[in-house]
């Protein structure tokens, strides 16, 4: 694949724009606003959507469009339009190629031009529970640590010494189970960008580019 700069763009042979598969999912889910179909009988049988390619749906699209006279991209509503052909290919290819799940997941990620939270803080010794806040401000609540009996006089005395039991947050738990949700994203992500690569789409070439596999590595 050779890229030339084209308006400061880098475009393939065909006169494509090479692109990488995550801003290319954020085009399609943000810019053009693709959505994802449900198969509800399959999800409830357990099994996937038919089996057949994303350019065999996008091709039955235009021929209805035809058919009816009118072409499939405007829309009868005022100001709308439906998305771009590659668009509908790549929410397809999102569809097909994750649990439905994951893919809602990354479609409404890509939406918004996020990426999963994967960094959640230095983790920092704090109360476990708070108490009421004063006009001290507010501070960790406190439990018995333990009970120590001592003499008074001829009396016997029972003298309750405090505590504030404190936990790391966030806990080791949470940060491995963001950075899990992290490695999930960036494998469905690897996923759609190889079946995006044998599809034929329009405008775009989807380049080998990912973002990073594990970002935590180089913030240590």
């Amino acid at each position: 694949m050779v890229a030339a700069d084209v308006g400061e763009r880098n475009v393939d042979e065909q006169g494509r724009e090479i692109i990488s598969i995550k801003r290319l999912l954020e085009w399609a889910f943000a810019t053009e606003c693709a959505t994802l179909d449900f198969d509800e009988v399959g999800a409830a049988l357990g099994i996937g959507l038919p089996g057949v390619s994303a350019e065999h749906r996008v091709g039955e699209m235009l021929a209805m469009g035809f058919e009816r006279g009118e072409g499939v991209r405007p829309d009868t509503s005022f100001g709308r339009s439906h998305p771009h052909d590659d668009a509908e290919l790549v929410a397809t290819a999102l569809r097909n190629a994750v649990p439905f799940d994951v893919a809602i997941w990354v479609a409404e990620l890509a939406r918004m031009c996020r990426v999963p939270r994967w960094n959640l803080g230095q983790p920092k010794l704090q109360p476990r529970a708070w108490s009421k806040r004063n006009h001290l401000g507010q501070l960790g609540k406190t439990e018995v640590c333990r009970e120590v009996e001592y003499m008074q006089g001829r009396r016997k005395r029972v003298r309750q010494e405090l505590w504030v039991p404190c936990v790391w947050a966030p806990s080791v738990g949470e940060v491995a189970a963001a950075r899990r949700g992290y490695l999930r994203w960036w494998g469905a992500l690897l996923s759609v960008r190889s079946d995006l690569r044998r599809m034929d789409l329009a405008r775009y070439s989807v380049s080998d580019r990912m973002p990073p596999m594990q970002p935590w590595r180089n913030s240590c």
